[in-house]
């Protein structure tokens, strides 16, 4: 039974007309950066929690790769950050005001907000990383 409510939202043509994930004027970017982080903070607990679990209280060869997983999802939101600066020209000024109010104000409010964000979820990978090195066991 059709209802007025299920249809969906928006026209699109043929299939190749639908908007990419990450494209200009998309806000995905913006989320991007600190589920990496996410999933690494979540993937290297479990990792260590499992290890100290199954394997003994020696932390040492999961810090290793708990740190390689580090490096991925910084070199991941490096990206990003990139993508931020050159799709949508984000700046790393924290005090700059943004008061167009058109397409280009609101492309350079995304860039700025993800360019900060990527910087945050850097700093939050290498805080999620040092316990490992702080702590030799369990």
């Amino acid at each position: 039974m059709r209802h007025e409510s299920d249809k969906q939202p928006g026209r699109f043509g043929p299939p190749g007309d639908a908007p990419r994930v990450i494209d200009q004027g998309s806000v995905w970017i913006m989320v991007a950066a600190p589920t990496l982080w996410a999933i690494h903070f979540v993937a290297s607990y479990v990792l260590a929690a499992t290890w100290c679990a199954k394997a003994g209280p020696a932390l040492s060869e999961p810090r290793w790769i708990i740190v390689a997983m580090g490096v991925v999802c910084i070199a991941l939101i490096a990206w990003l950050g990139m993508m931020a600066v050159r799709r949508y020209g984000g700046v790393f000024v924290i005090f700059e005001e943004i008061t167009e109010s058109s397409e280009r104000g609101r492309d350079k409010f995304i860039g700025h907000v993800s360019l900060l964000l990527c910087v945050l979820s850097v700093m939050a990978i290498v805080f999620t990383t040092l316990p490992g090195f702080m702590f030799s066991t369990c």
